[in-house]
Formats: structure tokens, sequence, C-alpha cells
């Protein structure tokens, strides 16, 4: 019998691997997800190109949550709900802001200066540039004009934020709007309560696990924990990356099917 469940989750240094991008840890737990009926909603900074691929990988919900909650992929068929300003939108901005503050996006610098600046191969920086809302952009710019910047983005209803070399340009929106986008519209016609569970390891990871019934916070590599708030149902992974994913998400679903019996 399925579990009236739905499972949120980052994937960079939460159920990915800091570093070597591995998920073996957690397979055991992605199985029982799958044998539980439990469905896997892929959560992160990454495009739809680059993450429908490890969706079908993980065998897990065809739903992905993309962009930082920007934008919500229903399938692989292009039904797609955009939460924040779209690319166009954001691209005309920034080329007006061109004149006043030195910076590079990811237009200008094209699919071969991503790949200078990344050190991605050039399919994997093919797929990174495939965006709907957001446009990462290095700094050229002194670090005393950042606030400027961020202020002159905010008269547009757009937000700046910090990853790691990029900086990162979108609408209002975050990672909590985005599941909770997907958790309306999944659940929509359900008799009973479906409780949500989302994993992170980050700030940006923050208003999707405020969000969620139960979140599930995962150290960084060192052992760190990077985020810090109040929560009735809050819970902190023993290990970094998938093994504290997997024992994490292994305490969860021992407390829910012993609680449902």
């Amino acid at each position: 019998m399925p579990v009236p469940m739905i499972v949120f989750t980052d994937l960079d240094g939460c159920l990915l691997n800091h570093g070597d991008y591995s998920y073996q840890s957690a397979l055991t737990v992605l199985k029982r997800l799958a044998e539980l009926q439990i469905p896997l909603v892929l959560c992160s900074s990454k495009t739809e190109a680059e993450m429908r691929p490890l969706a079908e990988e993980l065998d897990a919900c065809p739903t992905i949550i993309c962009e930082n909650g920007g934008v919500v992929c229903w399938d692989d068929a292009g039904d797609r709900t955009v939460l924040g300003a779209d690319r166009k939108t954001i691209l005309a901005v920034l080329s007006d802001c061109k004149q006043q503050y030195q910076f590079s996006s990811f237009r200008d610098l094209g699919v071969e200066g991503i790949v200078r600046a990344t050190g991605l191969s050039v399919e994997k920086a093919t797929l990174a540039a495939n965006r709907y809302c957001t446009e990462p952009l290095l700094w050229e710019d002194d670090e005393t004009r950042i606030e400027s910047f961020r202020e002159e983005l905010q008269k547009h209803q757009l937000q700046l934020t910090r990853g790691g070399r990029f900086w990162h340009v979108a609408g209002k929106t975050d990672k909590g709007r985005g599941a909770a986008t997907a958790y309306q519209r999944m659940t929509e016609g359900c008799g009973e309560s479906v409780t949500s569970v989302a994993l992170g390891d980050s700030p940006i990871d923050q208003p999707m696990l405020e969000w969620a019934n139960i979140a599930v916070i995962v150290p960084a590599p060192d052992g760190t924990i990077r985020l810090d708030f109040e929560h009735p149902s809050k819970i902190i992974a023993a290990f970094p990356g998938s093994k504290g994913w997997a024992e994490a998400m292994t305490r969860v679903l021992d407390d829910t099917i012993s609680t449902e019996n």
C-alpha cells in the first residue's frame, strides 16, 4: 500500500556526494521509496536539461524543480510552470545594467566561455546554458558595487544571490515556493493528508525545509551544519552527502511506518 508522503531533495552535497557526485550510499533507500510508491522530487539550481537524465537514472518523479525553484517541470513533454521572471525579462534588465556595471552573464560568455569559467565539458556547459528563469554571471566590477547592483535589480523585482563562483539573478521565488507548487498539484484530489519531507544542506535550501512537514539537514563535507532555523520536525543527518541522506531518510521512513502501524 502506498505511503502518503512526497520527498523533495536537493542534489549536490545532499543526495549526491560533494566532489564525486555519487549516490551509491543511498541506493537501498531509493529502492525502498520506489517499493513504498513514495514520489522523489528533485529540486536543484541545475537546469531541466541537466536534471532530466538524472531523474530518469534515479527513477525519480517526472516532476522536477529546477533553477532554485524558478520553474517546475511537470514532465519531459514541455509542461512547465515558471514561478519567477522568465529569462528574456532578466536578460533585458541585465542589458540595461551593462551601461553601469561590469559583468559577464552566461548569455555573454556563450558555451565556450562557460567551459573556460567552470571546467565543464562542452556537452555539460550546453545543458547548463539552457535556462528558463535564472541567469548566472561573473562579477567583473568592484566588489563594493554589488549592493548598488542588487538594489537596481530589486527595482525590477529581481533578486541576486551568490553561489560558488557565480552570482545568480532570478525573479522573486525560491525552492520553498517551487516545492509548494509541485506538492499542491501532485496532491490534488487526494483524500488523505500527504506528508512532505524536504532534504537540503545549504542556506538556499532553507525555504524548502521550512515549508515541509519534516525538514532534514545534511551536514557539509567537513561535518558543519550550515542551516539554523526553528522547525517542529527537524532532523540532522549523522553524515554528509548520500550516506547522511540515506541515514536520515531511513529514520523518517521507519518512524512513519511504525506510527501508521
